[in-house]
């Protein structure tokens, strides 16, 4: 389950995804796809692509819509 204040993601968002770990990673990404089934796919800085299932992520910059 993805957690966060943000009720609804859309493609094109830039969100801040934060990583559970010793080191409390954050990253940036912006939405790809925002699935029916409520995952995210992400797009990052460097160009790799991930579907985020699970985590604690919050919207940066709505898309311009």
């Amino acid at each position: 389950m993805i957690i966060s204040e943000t009720v609804e993601f859309h493609v094109g968002d830039r969100v801040c995804i934060y990583r559970e770990s010793f080191y409390g990673t954050v990253e940036s990404a912006v939405v790809v796809d925002a699935p029916a089934d409520h995952s995210l796919r992400l797009e990052f800085p460097d160009g790799h692509r991930n579907h985020l299932r699970n985590g604690h992520i919050e919207l940066l910059a709505p898309a311009g819509r």
